[in-house]
């Protein structure tokens, strides 16, 4: 009669393919994990950037640079003066652009954001007595 049962080695190799199977799990998790974070850091980046571009086109007389370091997260504003013509040929005064650009280190490797717009400030602020 033969024994019933696995052999040592058909064990050894259950083991092993068992043992790769929760190596390559791990690793999925943890670099969902670290794609979690990241996505999560770009979001409060991206609204940190659209909070200051909102902040520096209602300003009455704004900088034309300025930068904000939050935490490890540095903010640029640049007010660039536009000089556009209409259809006409006819200039457009106090038309802005106004751009912010964020720079962080995300372990090793730096990285960058832009958000800009343009704005013209007469549509939010008129001199008194008007």
């Amino acid at each position: 009669m033969r024994a019933r049962g696995f052999t040592l080695l058909e064990t050894l190799l259950a083991l092993m393919v068992f043992s790769m199977a929760v190596v390559a799990l791990v690793e999925a998790v943890h670099q969902l994990g670290g794609t979690t974070l990241l996505m999560r850091r770009e979001a409060e980046v991206q609204e940190r950037m659209r909070s200051l571009l909102i902040e520096h086109t209602r300003m009455p007389d704004p900088k034309d640079e300025a930068q904000v370091k939050e935490g490890d997260v540095t903010y640029t504003v640049k007010r660039t003066k536009l000089e556009l013509t209409n259809q006409d040929g006819i200039l457009l005064n106090d038309l802005f652009e106004v751009r912010v650009t964020a720079e962080w280190l995300e372990g090793s490797v730096t990285q960058q954001a832009t958000a800009e717009t343009w704005v013209y400030p007469p549509l939010f602020f008129h001199p008194p007595g008007t």
